[in-house]
């Protein structure tokens, strides 16, 4: 459900997604207290985001869903502190007796791409259930190549043209989706750089859909991240349920659309790529920032970051954009 034995807390892409969520949550907090919030997530077996969240705004209401049996004996052995309740339970039952009375703020992670169907089932039927000012977030597999590999042949064992696999993608995408796939969906959107859109719109589909009846109400996105760990890429996206006449005056208060970070709408996502870096790399690049130049940078490190110098600059592009981030790992002998 969770990936429960994926250790995040030493990813630095899912580290800076994470911190990233924190300072957004510290804008919403001046509309309303983060810190009287339930926070419900898949703690996994380390519970990072637990830690962090209550470092920062000191919730003393939180729940860790678990569908692994092993993986939560882990977590209670890991367990930080004692106001995380841990509950046995799958996802889906948890949503369906959705017992939050106050508010509450929601993350979905989801790591199996097959189960994508249920996931944006489970996200609609959640949002259906959620009150006003209630955040939620969802992280799915925006990965292309969990559709069709890269590598696939056809029949006559040749390798499929690209062509012919995003079809062939396509076609798996709308079996498993079905209604929820915008209607003008096609092939060529089936890649690294177009799918996270593909999903951004799933989602809103699937959130506008949960909120039929409630017409007053919308959910409001407020940020969307896609960033890469492993082979397979992600997208997390927040967004928080609001009155469509208090829009304004949230914006206002929070100022969310003028921090960089922000995607208030639907259709935007920005990337996030960044190197691992050695203790020692990444004291020498932060000698040059905020104010030096990528290039300069990069020419002074003289070794690339990818297998050629475009790809390279880029990923040093995505690290001056999210240094403050990244996480830093040291050993500890005792």
């Amino acid at each position: 459900m969770s990936g429960g034995f994926i250790p995040y807390h030493l990813r630095p892409n899912k580290a800076v997604d994470r911190q990233l969520f924190v300072e957004l949550l510290a804008k919403v907090n001046r509309f309303k207290p983060i810190g009287q919030y339930t926070y419900i997530g898949f703690g996994g077996s380390f519970l990072e985001d637990f830690k962090l969240i209550h470092t920062y705004f000191g919730n003393k209401k939180m729940i860790s869903i678990e569908e692994d049996l092993n993986v939560l004996k882990r977590q209670k052995f890991n367990l930080p502190l004692r106001c995380i309740t841990r509950r046995h339970e799958k996802s889906g039952d948890f949503i369906a007796s959705y017992p939050i009375r106050g508010s509450a703020m929601i993350w979905l992670d989801y790591a199996n791409p097959r189960q994508l169907r249920v996931q944006i089932e489970e996200y609609e039927a959640l949002i259906s259930k959620l009150q006003l000012h209630d955040i939620i977030r969802i992280t799915l597999n925006a990965s292309p190549d969990t559709l069709r590999g890269r590598d696939s042949v056809d029949e006559k064992e040749k390798r499929e043209t690209a062509d012919v696999r995003n079809a062939k993608r396509l076609k798996k995408l709308t079996d498993q989706l079905g209604d929820y796939l915008p209607q003008d969906t096609d092939a060529t959107m089936m890649t690294v750089d177009e799918l996270p859109q593909v999903y951004c719109r799933v989602l809103e589909f699937a959130a506008n859909k949960a909120l039929q009846g409630r017409s007053s109400e919308m959910v409001q996105p407020l940020s969307a991240f896609v960033y890469a760990d492993s082979a397979h890429q992600m997208l997390t996206l927040t967004g928080i349920i609001i009155e469509k006449k208090e829009v304004t005056e949230f914006f206002r208060k929070t100022a969310i659309k003028r921090w960089r970070h922000a995607s208030v709408d639907w259709k935007t996502f920005r990337v996030i790529r960044v190197p691992e870096l050695t203790a020692r790399e990444k004291l020498f690049i932060d000698r040059y920032l905020p104010s030096s130049k990528q290039k300069g940078i990069h020419k002074r490190l003289d070794f690339l970051f990818a297998e050629d110098e475009v790809t390279s600059l880029e990923i040093l592009k995505s690290y001056t954009d999210y240094y403050r981030y990244y996480p830093s790992y040291h050993r500890v002998t005792y």
